[in-house]
């Protein structure tokens, strides 16, 4: 599975409001989102992988965001559905690995800039 996510820059980053492009993929199956709320879906990904690392499969609706984030166990691994796309990742490992990964590459990357604490999903990312 990748996460990949670029934030606008154009008028400066906005932590407040880290608006960007976001990538999912399982090498088959690419969600691909534009000008949206980054730490939004950030915290719903975090919230998903807690209810699944749980053995719960779980809906999350996203801030911002009119359809739902689902992930669901199945056969072979874990399906993680968006818009009508299903996207499988082999297990809860690797799901958390590249999370992991890509979140401390968003904070890092909003740390270049002055961090608005009030923003409570990025506490929550920062956390994670």
């Amino acid at each position: 599975m990748k996460i990949e996510w670029t934030l606008d820059e154009e008028e400066g980053i906005d932590p407040t409001d880290p608006v960007g492009n976001l990538i999912l993929s399982d090498g088959k199956t690419t969600i691909q989102l534009e000008s949206t709320y980054l730490d939004s879906w950030f915290e719903a990904f975090i919230t998903g992988i807690k209810e699944i690392t749980a053995g719960n499969s779980t809906t999350v609706e996203i801030a911002e965001e009119p359809d739902l984030l689902m992930f669901k166990y199945s056969k072979s691994g874990i399906i993680i559905s968006y818009q009508n796309q299903d996207i499988f990742v082999k297990n809860t490992d690797e799901l958390l690995l590249v999370l992991r990964e890509s979140a401390k590459k968003f904070i890092e990357k909003l740390d270049k800039v002055k961090i608005v604490e009030s923003n409570n999903l990025l506490i929550v990312i920062r956390d994670f």
